[in-house]
């Protein structure tokens, strides 16, 4: 299965449209959106002439301190004009030295690559209203995802009892090894299921080299892949497992040496790189042949 993650920090209308009419056309199953991009991505499917009860809807809310859930500030008497921060954003966020909020995803290139130190990232703090506000809309959620790569298991698991108070569908919990090792991604897995045991369903996105900004290299995706079979060796149910950070084209062929099938491959950064400057023809080819990629990597 092929899920696109448009980047819980884009904002951009314009962007979240254009993919979401792409990737629907070229078989996707699962899309995942911040609470504010929801009904833009509801619109978008209809606007195709499709069936959105066609597509599941993920709806994801960044932990505080998670990087998806932040943004970048230019501080302006620090600033040397130097367009380093400019050049490396994936987003081309960043114009006349400002960073547009609705197009940043957080992923702190710009932070690295700045010289004077003028680049801070900040936490945008009300995913979890706009969430309670769409639940009150008629948009359908498939699935809420909260992402949680911070080392607090115990605000994690807090924030995790309010979605559930609120929300009964599917739950997916997005960890990295790079915050938890594998005893306590067990542990704290295995207390998430208890909280949502009423809910519909519950996965893990087995998060790896997340924000690399689609570095098209094996190692970029191995961490992910290593991760999800660490999990299946342990027992966890690899159909309730998604891929996510770092991966890329090469994903499959590490899924099949590592005996993996899993759910989903989570295809966010490189997806949306993948069919920049093409015509919409090329970008449909390019869209199908990722979704293909994953199809055949769940499925073996």
């Amino acid at each position: 299965m092929f899920k696109l993650i448009f980047g819980l920090g884009n904002l951009d209308i314009e962007n979240v449209k254009a993919l979401a009419k792409l990737y629907a056309e070229a078989g996707a199953w699962m899309f995942d959106v911040s609470p504010f991009m929801l009904n833009t991505l509801n619109e978008s499917i209809i606007e195709c002439g499709l069936n959105p009860d066609d597509f599941k809807f993920c709806v994801s809310i960044p932990l505080e301190g998670d990087k998806h859930g932040k943004k970048a500030k230019i501080i302006e008497n620090k600033c040397k004009k130097c367009s380093k921060c400019e050049k490396s954003c994936p987003q081309n966020a960043i114009i006349n030295f400002v960073c547009d909020e609705n197009k940043c995803i957080g992923c702190s290139k710009c932070k690295k690559v700045c010289p004077h130190n003028a680049i801070e990232l900040y936490d945008k703090k009300d995913y979890f209203e706009a969430f309670k506000e769409i639940l009150k809309g008629p948009c359908k959620i498939d699935c809420v995802e909260l992402h949680a790569s911070v080392p607090h298991k115990s605000r994690i698991l807090k924030k995790l009892k309010k979605i559930c108070k609120k929300y009964k569908g599917a739950i997916s919990l997005c960890i990295s090894r790079k915050v938890f090792s594998l005893n306590d991604s067990l542990l704290l897995i295995q207390k998430a299921r208890e909280i949502a045991k009423d809910n519909a369903d519950f996965f893990v996105q087995a998060d790896g080299n997340s924000m690399n900004c689609a570095n098209s290299q094996p190692v970029s995706t191995l961490e992910c892949v290593a991760f999800a079979a660490a999990l299946k060796d342990s027992g966890f149910d690899e159909k309730k497992i998604i891929l996510s950070g770092g991966v890329n084209e090469f994903t499959k062929d590490l899924c099949h040496k590592f005996s993996l099938h899993p759910k989903a491959l989570a295809f966010g950064t490189y997806a949306r790189k993948s069919v920049q400057n093409l015509s919409y023809d090329e970008a449909l080819r390019s869209a199908k042949n990722l979704v293909l990629n994953a199809c055949e990597a769940c499925h073996g």
